[in-house]
C-alpha cells in the first residue's frame, strides 16, 4: 500500500483536510452517474474522487466519469481501469493506493451520499474523541419497475453502545456510510483480497480495525443511501451463509468473545422477564451461538 501523500493542499488541518472516495466499479453503468452527483452534492468541499473499473463490461462508465470529471473544475478526478479482473477488495485497494487524502470515503457505485455526509464525518474525524472511522444509519431503498421503496434504517442503541462486541451478532456498518483515516486502512494493509471472504470484506474490515485498537465514531442521523436490487451481492443469502461461516473461522477468538459478552448483555438487560428472554434478540444470539459450535467443530477448533 502506498505511504500518505501529505503535499494536497486541500490536505491539512482542521476543516479542510482532503477527503478521497473510493468506488469500485464492475457493470454499474446504469447507477455510477447518479452516485457521482451526489459526490457533487455535497455540502463539504474538499473531495477527490477515484472510480477503479475491475474490468466491467463496456457499459458507458467510462466516459460518465470522464464528462463528471470535466464538469468538476478545481477537484480531482480519476478513472482507472485495472488489465485484469482482481475482485472489490483489489479495486478498492486501488484507490486507496492512489488517493491524496487524509481520509479515505468508502461508496459503491451503486449508493448514494447524503448531502452533509463528508461534512459531518470530518468534523467527527477531526475532534477530540480521537476517532479513526465514522459510520452512521443508512437509507435503504429500491427504486425499478413495479418495485420502489425506501426504508429507513437507525442504528439500535445497543449496537453503538456495546460496539464492538455488537459487531458479533452481525454487521450493520454499511461501506458507502464510511469514512476512516487513511493511515489506518493503509496499516492494516487495506482489504483482504483473498478470493474466499470477497463480498463480505468490508465485515472483515471494520474487525480487523477494531482488533488493532481503532475507535469508531457513530454519526446520529441517515448518511448515506443503500440501493437494493437485484444484481445486488446481499441477496445471495445461500452464498452469505457460507461466507459469515468463513469469517468465523477466521477470527474465532473476536466472535467468541463478542458473543460472550452479547448473550452476557442480553441476559443482563432481559432480567427475570420470561417473555423478553424469548424475544428477536435472544433468538439471533442462541441461532449464532449454534453457528459457531457447528463451524468450529467442523474445523477442528471448538
Amino acid at each position: 500500500m502506498a505511504t500518505m501523500d501529505s503535499s494536497s493542499k486541500a490536505s491539512g488541518e482542521g476543516p479542510t483536510r482532503l477527503v478521497s472516495v473510493v468506488l469500485p466499479a464492475y457493470d454499474m453503468g446504469r447507477y455510477i452517474g447518479e452516485a457521482l452527483g451526489s459526490i457533487a452534492a455535497q455540502t463539504y468541499p474538499h473531495w477527490e474522487v477515484l472510480v477503479i473499473d475491475d474490468v466491467g463490461p463496456k457499459d458507458g462508465t467510462e466516459d460518465i466519469v470522464r464528462t463528471f470529471a470535466g464538469s468538476m473544475k478545481g477537484h480531482r478526478v480519476e478513472f482507472v481501469r485495472h488489465t485484469a479482473n482482481q475482485g472489490v477488495s483489489a479495486a478498492r485497494n486501488t484507490g486507496i493506493m492512489a488517493a491524496r487524502g487524509d481520509y479515505v470515503a468508502f461508496l459503491d457505485p451503486d449508493d448514494l451520499l447524503m448531502p452533509d455526509h463528508l461534512r459531518n464525518a470530518v468534523a467527527m474525524l477531526g475532534g477530540h474523541d480521537g476517532y479513526d472511522v465514522v459510520t452512521g444509519s443508512v437509507e435503504s431503498f429500491r427504486n425499478e419497475p413495479g418495485r420502489s421503496w425506501t426504508h429507513k434504517a437507525w442504528l439500535a442503541g445497543w449496537k453503538v453502545q456495546h460496539f464492538p462486541y455488537s459487531l458479533a451478532v452481525y454487521n450493520f456498518i454499511q461501506p458507502s456510510a464510511v469514512v476512516v483515516r487513511r493511515t489506518a486502512v493503509v496499516a492494516l494493509g487495506g482489504f483482504d483480497t483473498d478470493p474466499n471472504i470477497q463480498h463480505i470484506e468490508d465485515y472483515d474490515l471494520w474487525i480487523r480495525l477494531s482488533e488493532a485498537g481503532h475507535r469508531f465514531g457513530f454519526m446520529p442521523h441517515i448518511t448515506a443511501r443503500y440501493r437494493k436490487h437485484a444484481g445486488g451481492a446481499t441477496s445471495q443469502e445461500d452464498k452469505f451463509r457460507v461466507l459469515h461461516a468463513r469469517l468465523y473461522a477466521k477470527h474465532p477468538d473476536f466472535f467468541r468473545e463478542g458473543l460472550r459478552r452479547m448473550m452476557r448483555m442480553a441476559h443482563e438487560g432481559l432480567g427475570h422477564d420470561a417473555a423478553l428472554r424469548r424475544g428477536p434478540l435472544m433468538r439471533l444470539l442462541l441461532w449464532i451461538d449454534g453457528l459457531f459450535i457447528r463451524v468450529f467443530k467442523k474445523l477442528g477448533i471448538a
